[in-house]
């Protein structure tokens, strides 16, 4: 006999694990969002974006990553129009006009449209339609692409497959010039005796049938060089290398957590997090965080935001063991704005925590702008079972001394000095390199006498050593 109840709780359980999952498969994507997907924002959209975007589970979600997709591609994000998504939708526009007409496939589909929508328009178009002896070529030539990591100038090729059907992206290495010519009754694996008879009819694209990149010499007579396969493995990560997709992980992340205004609004940072003990022996966590950007409303002169700062603390299986919230009221002069525009702005904090290994999360959002950032970082904070500990080393550009409150901790101070660790650990050629640590359960009375070792190493060069007695350090940090 079969118990209802069970079952019905069995059905409920594998619906739940299903809608957590999300959706695996495109097909099971309603229409508009199918389409986006793979028409629009097929070419473009990254392999982690397009995770995430599958794994949302309502159309209010899909909508606010998808405001979130063409926001972080906007190269002028203070303006009401969004030029990279203008482009984008008017290449696919003229991918449709133009380039299906061979075909039965829409004009996006075709290897012609794939690459148009991704490099855009061109510099030049040559064809080659007018030999027998040769299919119906098309060579495209581009430039100035080095900044989308591209060979200055390079040229790609298309050709009609047998004389006929949609034209085909060319490549030296899995075509050959062989696959250009009408009659070819050579060995067809032969590209020596292929790029020969090419040469004799049309020497221009005899020599681009070996290699893409004008100029460049093949390796080996008659012989396609490798370095075409790379450039059309490139060229079909280039939409994925303009922009970071990190925000795409975030907003999965934190979409449950904050409000709606603020989902599509990651923005990037820099961070550090360090452990420090007091003289107690009490154990805390510093860090630092410098976001991309500080957004601030400005009123009669003067510029002001408030920043919002949740923290928790979990153990590895995820239970809480501390939180805290704090709110940061900022308003600056004229000339105090001026300043932090052409100087990194970041937010210092410290709190407590006891031995054991977890993971620190800390979302900041600026309440003006409704943008998010955020760090996570997984800690150990050893125990007493450990009599000698060293903390993780810490690297400054500037030390002062500077005498703390009694009782009061702050973050990055050590003993009477206060450090400026450079969050993105960078350091000027000839500035100050500051290292800090501290060091726990030493005792003088048992006779050893410790030292430091310090190794920099560089590549390229051997290690420069040093070593120094304990005792040489009496009032440092």
């Amino acid at each position: 006999m079969i118990n209802t109840n069970k079952l019905i709780l069995m059905i409920l359980l594998l619906l739940i694990t299903v809608l957590s999952q999300g959706i695996s498969d495109t097909r099971d994507l309603p229409g508009p969002y199918k389409k986006w997907l793979e028409q629009e924002a097929g070419y473009i959209i990254s392999p982690m974006e397009k995770d995430v975007f599958l794994t949302l589970r309502s159309n209010r979600e899909r909508d606010l990553f998808i405001k979130a997709f063409w926001k972080h591609r906007d190269p002028t994000p203070g303006t009401d129009e969004n030029e990279f998504k203008e482009e984008h939708y008017r290449r696919i526009e003229h991918a449709n006009q133009y380039f299906g007409k061979e075909t039965p496939k829409p004009g996006w589909k075709t290897d012609r449209g794939r690459i148009y929508i991704i490099l855009g328009e061109p510099n030049d178009i040559q064809t080659y339609d007018a030999k027998i002896e040769i299919y119906p070529v098309e060579t495209w030539f581009y430039q100035n692409m080095k900044a989308r990591g591209l060979p200055p100038a390079f040229q790609l090729m298309f050709f009609q497959d047998k004389g006929h059907g949609e034209y085909k992206l060319y490549s030296p290495i899995n075509n050959g010039p062989q696959a250009l010519l009408t009659t070819f009754e050579e060995d067809p694996t032969d590209y020596v005796a292929a790029y020969e008879k090419m040469k004799m009819i049309e020497p221009s694209l005899a020599d681009a049938s070996l290699t893409l990149i004008p100029g460049e010499k093949p390796v080996s007579y008659g012989r396609p060089n490798m370095s075409s396969a790379r450039l059309l493995n490139e060229i079909e990560t280039v939409p994925q290398k303009l922009v970071s997709d990190t925000y795409a992980r975030k907003y999965l992340e934190y979409k449950d957590s904050v409000e709606v205004e603020y989902s599509t609004n990651y923005i990037g940072n820099s961070s550090l997090v360090k452990t420090k003990k007091d003289s107690n022996g009490v154990n805390f966590i510093q860090y630092v965080m410098e976001p991309q950007r500080l957004s601030v409303d400005n009123y009669q002169d003067k510029y002001y935001t408030t920043l919002e700062l949740y923290g928790t603390v979990t153990d590895m299986q995820d239970r809480l063991i501390y939180q805290f919230e704090k709110k940061i009221p900022l308003e600056f002069s004229e000339t105090q704005i001026s300043r932090i525009k052409n100087r990194p702005f970041n937010v210092m904090d410290v709190f407590p925590i006891i031995p054991g290994r977890f993971k620190i999360s800390v979302l900041m959002k600026n309440i003006t702008s409704k943008e998010f950032t955020s760090l996570e970082r997984t800690v150990f904070i050893p125990g007493p079972e450990n009599p000698i500990q060293m903390t993780s080393l810490m690297l400054a550009f500037e030390m002062k001394k500077d005498k703390a409150e009694i009782n009061l901790i702050r973050p990055f101070h050590i003993r009477d000095y206060q450090l400026y660790p450079p969050v993105n650990r960078l350091f000027v050629k000839d500035g100050l390199l500051v290292t800090a640590f501290q060091i726990h359960g030493l005792d003088d009375a048992d006779g050893n006498i410790y030292k430091l070792k310090y190794q920099f190493l560089k590549k390229g060069s051997p290690p420069i050593e040093f070593t120094k007695d304990i005792t040489e350090y009496p009032e440092r940090p």
